[in-house]
């Protein structure tokens, strides 16, 4: 027991001898956490964002001059019943002529003496698929149907959002690997100026007996502390972070999207900073000492 307090306690004083390395390091190892806990997040809340910008989707069909309210309600169905669609809203005929004075200023059926406007509907797409949304078979499968004169839609937008989602849920794995191999060689490269810098006395206690491991122990355990001091930095940083975009979010636009931390990403965290940094200490010292 008092061998490993000792060797808990060497591995503190080196971080304590070593304040500015130790601070760079922790402030390094923090940023680089950090980035990596903002990345999990996003990828976490990236679907929300997508789903609100689904939400904006619009598909408007148009039915033929001759078809009746009544015709349409049944066309309607049928379209509800296709794969991705959510909803599917009949703008009839009268509804049709409110909204044409809304926005025009006119009664176009005092300008043509009748209605020319044909039944329609509006069709939103499904929010919560994780996959990506092909707009084309459902517009073609909605063309199948009868008595359909056009069908509308923001094609080029929906697939810009769609592609650009995919590609960014992608990445996120590539870049986060890459952020965590810059904190492996942070680890390692402080671990190494620490025992660079006490080489003599590490020389001494091999002169006189001491294991490979009892040498290597308190420099692994000043690489697991600096990881942990950074750790426990990130997990405030990346909660204020997110009600600070939350609140951006609320009172700046018109989203409504609240933003969520789950604390399952710190732990995650957690674990590959304990892991980074026995593996950048070990490989530090073992290099030394070979």
């Amino acid at each position: 027991m008092d061998k490993i307090l000792y060797l808990i306690s060497e591995g503190l004083k080196n971080i304590w001898r070593h304040k500015m390395t130790a601070f760079t390091a922790v402030f390094s190892l923090f940023i680089a956490l950090f980035i990596v806990g903002l990345l999990a997040t996003a990828g976490d809340n990236t679907h929300k964002v997508l789903q609100y910008l689904r939400s904006k989707y619009k598909i408007e069909v148009f039915f033929k001059q001759d078809v009746t309210n009544e015709e349409a309600v049944g066309l309607i169905h049928k379209i509800k019943k296709l794969k991705g669609v959510r909803t599917a809203t009949i703008i009839e005929k009268e509804d049709a002529v409110r909204i044409f004075k809304d926005q025009f200023g006119e009664d176009i059926t005092d300008i043509l003496g009748y209605n020319p406007l044909p039944v329609s509907a509006v069709v939103n797409l499904s929010r919560t698929s994780r996959e990506l949304i092909k707009v084309e078979p459902i517009i073609k499968r909605i063309k199948s149907i009868g008595r359909v004169e056009e069908v509308r839609y923001q094609g080029n937008l929906i697939k810009k959002i769609e592609r650009n989602y995919k590609r960014a849920v992608d990445r996120f794995p590539y870049l986060a690997g890459a952020i965590v191999l810059i904190a492996i060689l942070i680890i390692y490269n402080t671990v190494k100026m620490s025992v660079y810098s006490r080489r003599e006395l590490i020389g001494s206690l091999q002169l006189i007996g001491a294991s490979r491991l009892f040498v290597k122990t308190p420099f692994i355990i000043e690489g697991l502390f600096i990881g942990l001091f950074s750790a426990v930095l990130v997990f405030p940083a990346l909660f204020g972070t997110i009600q600070g975009v939350n609140y951006l979010l609320n009172n700046f636009t018109t989203w409504r999207i609240a933003l969520s931390f789950n604390p399952v990403v710190w732990l995650w965290l957690c674990l590959i900073v304990i892991s980074i940094t026995l593996i950048g200490s070990y490989r530090a010292v073992s290099s030394f000492l070979k």
